[in-house]
């Protein structure tokens, strides 16, 4: 059976053709709801959607012209729900806006159009996902806009975040390995005096920074601190923040009351750190070693040019689109069975400048 919307005669017996308004009114629905069932969208019960292609073969509906149209567009629709960390002027994180532009791009080339859906709150997103096929969660979220995503029967993928919710798909940073390897990589290199800057405490990611640290420490036998550890609040998590928390920490004229090392979880919030020491009047990396996370092309052009860790954003790109196809594509729009799943990706250390070697040469 072909696509009833491209019926080009009448069936039934129906004396003349009806367009998308009509057809609404003698199924009594919404446009909306007919039309997401006519071109098979999530968000419809099965027995609807039946039930209104079957009105459609019987009536003869015909689309419109601009419908038509709109069909030669990708089939599928990709929203793409973003809740960045903004900076004092609402910037954004340059690392998040780059991933944005290449997940559109690698969706463009399989057919999918994305959409970036700016969180607004849970009632807002109720009406945001209603013309997509697939969710892409990628920001500051609770658990509350995935069970929205899941009472809407539109399959949802997470990046850096886990659901509760059967059926959804995270895919994660390995952030705790991360922050392991950078603690011992500045152990190697003869640092005992360690700090950590990272985000908001609920974040999955920032949390999983946080909660490998004191571990990491223990495990090379090295003093803990917990002045030198910052969890910065959603509204300083960016440069400012960063500088802001560290700079009185950086300015003790005591060395031995400072940190000689700095984890950031970010490369943005690492180049917060890396101005709140220049503000002390400290030398980087004589006076202070930083590492950072993202690989930010900026990090690579300052003086030191900063050691971070690569999480590749071709990788991180290519799984989020593999994902976004395959859920939606899924015909009846329900979100993939059984528990939520996960996939791990770890990030590449990148050793650069911004690291002091603390041991006398031999």
């Amino acid at each position: 059976m072909g696509d009833p919307t491209d019926t080009d005669s009448t069936a039934g017996g129906a004396a003349a053709r009806v367009d998308l308004r009509t057809l609404s009114r003698l199924v009594g629905l919404s446009m909306v709801t007919v039309s997401r069932a006519l071109n098979n969208r999530p968000g419809v019960k099965a027995a609807t959607r039946q039930r209104v292609l079957a009105a459609a073969r019987e009536h003869g509906y015909a689309p419109s012209a601009a419908a038509r149209l709109l069909r030669a567009r990708p089939s599928l629709v990709a929203g793409l729900v973003f809740a960045p960390y903004y900076g004092p002027s609402r910037e954004i994180n340059p690392h998040a806006l780059a991933l944005v532009e290449r997940l559109r791009a690698a969706l463009r080339l399989r057919g999918v159009d994305m959409r970036v859906l700016y969180f607004e709150g849970d009632e807002a997103l109720r009406g945001q996902i209603l013309e997509a096929n697939v969710l892409v969660f990628y920001g500051s979220f609770r658990e509350s806009a995935f069970a929205i995503a899941a009472e809407s029967g539109i399959p949802a993928l997470l990046f850096d975040k886990r659901s509760g919710q059967p059926g959804q798909i995270s895919v994660l940073v390995d952030a705790a390995q991360s922050c392991a390897r950078a603690v011992e990589y500045l152990a190697a290199l003869g640092h005992e005096r360690v700090g950590l800057v990272t985000g908001p405490a609920e974040e999955l990611y920032y949390n999983e920074y946080a909660r490998a640290f004191p571990g990491a420490l223990r495990e090379l036998n090295l003093p803990a601190r917990p002045e030198w550890v910052f969890q910065l609040p959603a509204a300083a998590c960016n440069q400012d923040g960063a500088r802001a928390a560290l700079l009185p920490l950086l300015r003790r004229p005591n060395p031995a009351e400072r940190p000689s090392a700095i984890v950031f979880a970010s490369d943005w919030l690492a180049l917060g750190g890396r101005r709140a020491a220049l503000d002390a009047g400290l030398s980087l990396p004589a006076d202070l070693s930083i590492i950072g996370h993202d690989n930010l092309p900026s990090g690579a052009e300052i003086e030191p040019a900063l050691t971070t860790f690569d999480v590749h954003a071709g990788r991180v790109v290519q799984t989020l689109t593999h994902f976004a196809v395959l859920l939606g594509s899924r015909r009846d729009g329900a979100p993939a069975p059984g528990a939520a799943r996960e996939v791990l990706i770890p990030a590449d250390f990148i050793k650069r400048a911004s690291c002091a070697c603390l041991r006398p040469a031999p």
